[in-house]
């Protein structure tokens, strides 16, 4: 579905921020990607709907190359964009009017729009919120009503970009919950984030260093990746690869999840 071969980008300042990067994204699948602040995680996501365009090689969605401007307007309606700041995003004064937004510009039927905003915001957990002012929002909300918006352009694929960095916990359990669930509803997710634990929920992550794909696999195997090479990773997948050291838990299965650690702790025992 999204191909990028031998993309290289550079900043007018000449700084390359991507090298020579060969990846591919297909169908339905939940990719995270990580890494440090500067190793191009936001630059390569923001390759996937053309708002930049590589300065070497080539991004291709369903085929379409997107160094072609004839194809940016249908690109942009395949790939859909939510961003840390919802800020950045609003537009409207209500939750109601911030989801329509897109569609209305789309010139849709009336009833179109209706029936694209209260699913939208149905599928985020806003229902009842409709007519709530923006400016009241908590920052939960604000970020749900920014998918709802690009939700309601009914793209193929959705790309988060570090979207829970300015969320409490709570916030942020709730926002990958809808994330995940929208997998499940078939939509393709591309995940940007610096929080580890939550690539857990993913079916793949990339990690970036220096503008290059350093390791691409399950979540388990960059874990243990990591984990070798003397990388802090979260405390949980830190505990059961050193329960594993020592012996005590099955060295082929790594546990996931607290629940995942417990069931093999009592297997162990």
């Amino acid at each position: 579905m999204i191909r990028f071969e031998g993309v290289s980008y550079s900043y007018p300042d000449c700084h390359r921020v991507l090298d020579e990067v060969d990846l591919q994204i297909e169908e339905g699948t939940f990719t995270a990607i990580i890494g440090d602040n500067g190793s191009g995680k936001s630059t390569l996501v923001r390759h996937m709907n053309g708002l930049l365009t590589p300065s070497k090689g080539s991004v291709s969605l369903c085929g379409l190359d997107t160094l072609d401007p004839a194809n940016l307007w249908q690109v942009r309606q395949l790939v859909g964009m939510v961003f840390q700041d919802p800020h950045s995003q609003a537009v409207g004064v209500t939750v109601e009017e911030d989801v329509a937004f897109g569609p209305e510009n789309l010139a849709l039927e009336r009833d179109e729009i209706r029936s694209r905003v209260s699913g939208s915001i149905l599928d985020v957990g806003l229902e009842g919120l409709e007519e709530q002012l923006l400016m009241n929002l908590s920052g939960g909300q604000l970020q749900k009503t920014a998918i709802a918006g690009v939700l309601a352009m009914r793209p193929e694929v959705l790309v988060f970009d570090e979207i829970t960095s300015m969320l409490d916990h709570d916030s942020r359990s709730q926002v990958l919950d809808i994330v995940s669930k929208l997998n499940r509803m078939g939509k393709t997710i591309v995940y940007v984030t610096h929080h580890m634990e939550e690539v857990l929920v993913a079916d793949r992550v990339i990690l970036m260093e220096e503008g290059s794909v350093a390791f691409d696999g399950s979540p388990e195997a960059v874990f243990r990746e990591l984990y070798s090479s003397g990388h802090s990773i979260p405390p949980l997948m830190e505990l059961a690869l050193r329960l594993q050291d020592a012996g005590i838990l099955d060295a082929n299965v790594l546990p996931l999840s607290s629940d995942e650690l417990k069931e093999e702790l009592c297997r162990s025992m």
